[in-house]
């Protein structure tokens, strides 16, 4: 009786095994259901339990093999195509960088500004061009040098505010003159309007020797009296009003209003107003100040020291 309970035991233990662990490979292929994309649900006979499984579609290992080699086979023009729509749409939904058009303006804004700075000094402030000849030996070499100018239209500016200048100073001066004058009679308030006197007849005989632009014995660039594509370089000996001698002497001429008699400073080799006649203030383009020899040195251009005025050859000099 023990063994037959014994083997009763070991019966049932069997076949709890069998459902248990065995039975997972015993599966009935007609109670098999499809659930979507590749994947199987199926129940076991002897079991009440539903059992989820995923199961790949592999018919002698073909179906994975054909999925990867049409992956690998996809046809280059229809990526090219999907590449050009998603440029397409990528135009449609373009948005405007504004921090880069900013950036653009503000570039273009300094190069205009910078270029019209640079047009503005190199036309109405100062210039620099080259020139060669032997006319102005010694002070400009026949080889040529680079000579540095003042512009016309800053000269007659800086004329006119010097000019301006003078007479608002002696406006000021007379006025406060009268102002003491009037309010105080002693002695050395007296001293002290004989200074301002004296300062405002300095300020006057000031006013009357730069009444001119251009002076006597200043180098100036100008236009070609008789080319008028061409520019010189030439010093100016006298100024109008001025009775100079010319033809050795044998006659004289008077300079008329806003005109200047030019010669070059190696008067053997130059072509001048001995040659044309006095010249028109407007032809002149600038007043030279500087110059710079490469293969010497660099100097400032001074009329007083470079230039003496031979008064032998003047007849009367105006004031």
């Amino acid at each position: 009786m023990i063994i037959y309970s014994h083997f009763i035991k070991s019966i049932s233990f069997l076949k709890i095994l069998q459902k248990k662990i065995l039975y997972k490979n015993k599966v009935n292929y007609n109670t098999l259901g499809y659930n979507k994309a590749n994947k199987r649900k199926y129940r076991l006979p002897n079991n009440n339990k539903i059992y989820m499984k995923n199961i790949k579609l592999n018919k002698n290992g073909l179906q994975s093999k054909n999925r990867v080699n049409l992956v690998r086979k996809y046809p280059s023009k229809k990526r090219n195509n999907n590449n050009f729509k998603i440029n397409a749409l990528n135009k449609k939904n373009f948005n405007i960088n504004f921090t880069k058009i900013k950036y653009l303006l503000n570039f273009t804004k300094k190069i205009t500004l910078c270029s019209l700075f640079i047009y503005a000094i190199n036309n109405y402030f100062f210039d620099m061009t080259l020139t060669s000849g032997s006319s102005m030996h010694p002070l400009i070499d026949k080889n040529g040098v680079i000579l540095f100018y003042i512009c016309n239209d800053a000269l007659k500016f800086f004329y006119k505010l010097h000019k301006i200048y003078i007479d608002s100073y002696i406006y000021i001066l007379q006025k406060y003159n009268n102002i003491i004058k009037f309010m105080f009679r002693l002695n050395n308030i007296i001293y002290f309007n004989e200074n301002i006197s004296e300062k405002i007849t300095n300020l006057k005989k000031k006013k009357e020797k730069s009444k001119h632009i251009y002076n006597r014995g200043d180098v100036v660039l100008l236009i070609s009296p008789v080319n008028s594509n061409k520019r010189v370089c030439k010093r100016i000996i006298a100024i109008e009003k001025d009775k100079i001698y010319v033809d050795n002497f044998y006659s004289f001429i008077e300079i008329p209003k806003n005109n200047v008699w030019i010669e070059g400073d190696n008067k053997n080799d130059s072509f001048d107003s001995r040659n044309y006649g006095c010249v028109h203030v407007n032809l002149i383009v600038g007043k030279a100040f500087f110059l710079l020899d490469p293969f010497k040195s660099f100097s400032f251009i001074n009329s007083k020291k470079n230039y003496q005025i031979e008064s032998s050859r003047f007849l009367y000099l105006s004031e």
